[in-house]
């Protein structure tokens, strides 16, 4: 199956660095939180930027991003539920734009299934 876009997340793009998984076949954009993730401990940080910021688009914080991660984050406080916020924010993009996250990390992600994010 080709999908259309999907973002992946971290893990998904280090399998793939270390060999364990392919990229899969869609336009893949990855979020801002997820480059910073990926490059952060990296002696090679620029170069590893510049290289996924030519083969991926990059998702910014949009407005959008901020005002859903900000509505979500509200409600599972006041549920007494908590989600990381880099994981939060990762999520938050995919909803705003209304496309698949691949993850191996479900159990991170799965309480945002009811605001739309849909995983793969």
């Amino acid at each position: 199956m080709i999908l259309k876009e999907i973002l992946i997340d971290t893990d998904v793009l280090i399998d793939v660095e270390r060999g364990k998984a392919e990229l899969p076949r869609a336009q893949i954009a990855v979020s801002c939180i997820t480059l910073y993730e990926f490059i952060r401990g990296r002696g090679d940080y620029l170069a590893l930027k510049e290289e996924l910021e030519k083969a991926f688009t990059v998702v910014p914080l949009s407005n959008d991003v901020l005002i859903k991660a900000v509505e979500i984050y509200r409600e599972l406080k006041s549920s007494g539920e908590v989600i990381d916020e880099r994981d939060l924010l990762i999520g938050a993009t995919a909803i705003a734009l209304n496309i698949p996250l691949k993850t191996r990390n479900r159990s991170h992600y799965e309480r945002l299934a009811k605001y739309g994010l849909k995983l793969l």
